[in-house]
């Protein structure tokens, strides 16, 4: 729709801004603006934005505006529309015959909290006629009443006139009665506006109480509680089903717990399945006669592993379902193949670390070891989490005009909570009562890994070493296993042919450069990327001048 010729010429000015404030007993502001408009062309009426919420020490803070009227110059109340729209209280009025006619328009409004509180003295720091005017103010003057008993000596008053921030002080004050006349001495240009600032010794007004005050701040800054909210709402849930059962003393082991895999040992103690798990199940196999390991050297000098498959599998009671997936996954589910390079592994994309932690857990819940996947456990937190996240970003593009007011701090909150559950999701997941019993048999087996004595370890049989490396590197003390055997006597392995004869140094650099191939390998993704992963073998002013971030008031204003 195309404007009129006539809307589109309407102007107008302003000829008189006139400001009476009412210091009340009680702390509340009484605000009268008188407005002189001067209107050229056709108008419907005027609206004034007052800005509403501001930012003091870090934190929101709201004016409160109630009583709003707005009145012709016969005192007779004008039809209105008031919105909260973004920070801004926006008062909408219709003037009638506001055509090439001067016209008076009053808005009148009760304001608390609208003064300052000091240790020495109590201030009304207000920008009485506002800096977002887009036209002229030919004049403007500010009455202000002083508390009773405040003598004239006692009062402090400056003003500040010009854009937002300026510091330039236009102005001269008098008395008329009771109240201090502040007087702008030069006329306003577009988006300027004058503040004026009027002090007293405190004791002569009353405050709020410290129930209105927590009240009104609570109302102000509800959003900073959502991620207290999120907090102890995660809190809850963890206390009430995110704990591990009571767990039992932990005492040395020198044998793994009964029916339990390396695998499952790692990821019982993390409560998270990693790609060293899958590497000690390969070297698990491999000790247990299924596999032989062997590193050999390729035509182009690169260092490669060849897997030997040595016995049949099917049908053998002594593999579980995720060591035939994990074989599955070696041998690219050809049962026919006896051989296969690393380095083949790693070219087929469809070897992919997922399905097999996703198996791996599978197996965990079926022996009771946690109640329900870990993964699914986290899940339960990190969508929603990650859902809050993407909502701080676009909610703010459709949520009603009405939550404006909270600028950006309603998103950061939203934000936040978000950012809240995603760290309880790394909490959530928990053991079963058998869980944290085998836990204690794990820990007491990892104990003995790590610190297991010469004199004991002499008496064992000599391929202990590589009997117990599998659980080793998946309880990540792979390096403190191996040394703890120096200057005691090692059987050769049976498992693995490294690239030189066998002693301990060279056994572990042949197993570190076989474990950093091997997660390489299983964390290949489907596009050829490499997924993120270790190696299993390594351990004062207002609108018109002043002091920056003070005062309140302020605004504008226009026609329609």
């Amino acid at each position: 729709m195309v404007p009129s010729p006539a809307v589109a010429a309407a102007r107008f000015t302003i000829a008189n801004f006139v400001t009476s404030i009412q210091v009340k007993a009680d702390a509340s502001l009484v605000v009268r603006e008188d407005v002189t408009f001067e209107f050229q062309g056709a108008h419907a009426g005027v609206y004034r934005a007052i800005p509403v919420r501001y930012e003091r020490a870090g934190l929101d803070f709201a004016l409160r505006l109630d009583g709003i009227g707005v009145y012709d110059e016969a005192s007779r109340p004008l039809r209105q529309e008031i919105a909260y729209s973004g920070r801004y209280v926006r008062i909408k009025a219709w003037v009638p015959d506001a055509t090439d006619t001067k016209k008076i328009v009053t808005f009148v409004y009760r304001v608390r909290r609208g003064l300052l509180r000091f240790e020495d003295h109590d201030e009304l720091y207000w920008n009485a006629t506002g800096d977002e005017w887009e036209v002229p103010i030919q004049h403007a003057e500010v009455y202000v009443n002083t508390p009773a008993g405040v003598s004239d000596k006692e009062v402090r008053t400056a003003a500040y006139t010009g854009p937002r921030g300026a510091a330039a002080q236009d102005f001269r004050t008098d008395r008329v009665g009771g109240y201090l006349r502040i007087t702008a001495t030069r006329p306003l240009r577009p988006r300027e506006g004058m503040t004026v600032v009027v002090g007293w010794p405190p004791g002569h007004i009353g405050r709020p109480s410290a129930l209105a005050e927590a009240r009104w701040f609570v109302g102000d800054n509800w959003p900073l509680a959502l991620p207290l909210v999120a907090l102890g709402f995660g809190w809850l849930v963890w206390w009430a089903y995110g704990r591990d059962p009571a767990a039992r003393s932990v005492k040395p082991e020198y044998e793994p717990p009964p029916g339990l895999i390396p695998a499952e040992a790692g990821a019982l103690v993390d409560e998270k399945a990693q790609p060293r798990e899958v590497l000690a199940t390969i070297v698990d196999l491999a000790v247990r006669g299924y596999l032989h390991i062997e590193q050999i050297t390729t035509a182009f000098g690169q260092p490669d592993f060849m897997f030997k498959r040595l016995k049949p599998i099917g049908g053998d009671p002594n593999l579980t379902d995720f060591e035939l997936f994990v074989l599955a996954k070696v041998f690219s589910t050809d049962w026919t193949l006896n051989m296969r390079l690393l380095s083949e592994v790693r070219r087929d994309y469809d070897n992919v670390f997922p399905p097999i932690r996703d198996r791996l857990y599978r197996l965990m819940v079926a022996d009771g070891l946690f109640p329900s996947s870990p993964a699914r456990m986290r899940q339960d937190w990190m969508i929603p989490g990650a859902l809050l996240l993407v909502a701080a970003f676009v909610l703010p593009r459709y949520w009603p005009s009405r939550f404006d007011v909270y600028g950006i701090t309603l998103p950061i909150a939203i934000g936040a909570s978000g950012l809240v559950l995603l760290g309880w999701s790394r909490a959530m997941a928990h053991r079963s009562w058998r869980g944290v019993q085998v836990l204690a048999q794990v820990r007491g087996f990892q104990e003995f890994l790590e610190r297991a004595e010469k004199d004991r370890l002499e008496r064992m049989p000599g391929d202990t070493l590589h009997r117990f490396l599998p659980w080793a590197i998946s309880l990540g003390v792979t390096e403190r296993w191996i040394f703890n055997f120096d200057g005691v006597k090692v059987d050769a392995p049976g498992w693995y042919t490294g690239s030189a004869p066998f002693s301990l140094d060279s056994y572990h650099s042949g197993l570190t450069l076989f474990g950093r191939n091997t997660t390489e390998a299983i964390l290949t993704s489907r596009t050829g990327g490499f997924a993120s992963g270790t190696s299993g073998f390594t351990s004062g002013s207002s609108g018109s001048g002043g002091r920056a971030g003070g005062g309140s008031g302020g605004g504008g204003g226009g026609t329609f």
